[in-house]
């Protein structure tokens, strides 16, 4: 028997994150230890204990752990991984609590490839036989559907138009809550057909991308989760070290851009990406799952002010 498929996987953006955290492993600080936040299937992690690095990895989905950890592993760097199986927002402020340091933190955000590629997770609207479900693993109490069921008509439409940015977000609601009553909604493929009836007209991707997108964010508390962690990251990041933060779509890259803006004012980073880095027309061809990838890193000032340890509410609380 072959190796896992998922072990195959190449991360987008490799090269890119692997030449943003290099200074800071060159320099040796912190005990050249490089904080993962969305460890998944260990694929930049291993490519940067390769460069010298000793990761701390974070992830939730205890499938896309023990991966990692058997990728590790095979490589032969079992010994530069450790693993901590919590919410990256729970487990960073966990860190700052106790003082930990880094050379670099990488956060690689978004639903991982092996949630997408296996349907029984419940995130893809192709999926004709599985319910509704889009949780990442630990930390999310309900899944897409009972979120649907739970949601007002009103507060669907509100989760959907912030999440998913769609325009037509209250005639998706009345439709999905009207399938709802009629015990039409039994997965994702029915999800899919009933946003799709709601929204007229033809369309380049599938119409019910979007709604998709935003209960996924909103049964696992993505733009939460973002904040927390932008909250946390100066305190993360030893002085001189650097952080990497890949977002997919525009919510999460205008919370990074803004936070690490409003940093750099405050003197707190003393350098910050210039322009946002995308994947190649080449990654993008082998890869078309990085097309909207966008990363964008930080340096952090070797003599900075503190931030405040205050930790934002919410994005949207539900």
């Amino acid at each position: 028997m072959g190796p896992d498929p998922a072990l195959l996987h190449t991360p987008v953006l490799l090269d890119d994150v692997v030449a943003a955290l290099a200074p800071a492993l060159a320099s040796g600080i912190a005990g050249n230890r490089v904080l993962d936040c969305t460890l998944g299937l260990g694929g930049h992690a291993l490519a940067l204990a390769q460069a010298g690095a000793v990761i701390v990895g974070i992830d939730r989905d205890g499938d896309a752990r023990a991966l990692a950890e058997q990728r590790f592993h095979a490589a032969g760097c079992a010994d530069r991984l450790s693993v901590i199986p919590a919410t990256f927002a729970d487990a960073v402020e966990d860190l700052v609590t106790r003082g930990e340091r880094f050379a670099g933190v990488l956060a690689d955000l978004g639903v991982s490839s092996l949630q997408l590629d296996r349907p029984e997770r419940g995130f893809s609207w192709r999926a004709d036989d599985v319910a509704p479900d889009m949780r990442m693993g630990d930390g999310c109490p309900e899944s897409a559907l009972e979120l649907m069921a739970r949601l007002s008509e009103a507060d669907l439409a509100d989760v959907i138009f912030r999440y998913g940015e769609e325009r037509l977000s209250r005639r998706v609601a009345r439709a999905i809550k009207k399938a709802m009553a009629a015990d039409a909604l039994k997965t994702n493929a029915n999800l899919a057909e009933v946003v799709r009836a709601a929204i007229p007209g033809h369309h380049p991707r599938h119409p019910a991308m979007r709604t998709f997108q935003a209960l996924r964010i909103a049964v696992n508390d993505e733009l939460g989760q973002l904040e927390r962690l932008l909250a946390a990251l100066p305190r993360l990041v030893a002085p001189g070290g650097r952080a990497a933060l890949i977002s997919f779509h525009s919510l999460e890259d205008r919370a990074v851009k803004q936070a690490l803006r409003s940093g750099l004012q405050a003197g707190i980073w003393d350098d910050v990406a210039r322009k946002v880095v995308t994947a190649s027309e080449a990654e993008q061809a082998a890869n078309p799952r990085s097309g909207p990838a966008k990363l964008r890193w930080a340096s952090r000032a070797m003599h900075a002010p503190m931030p405040s340890t205050r930790t934002p509410p919410p994005y949207f609380p539900l």
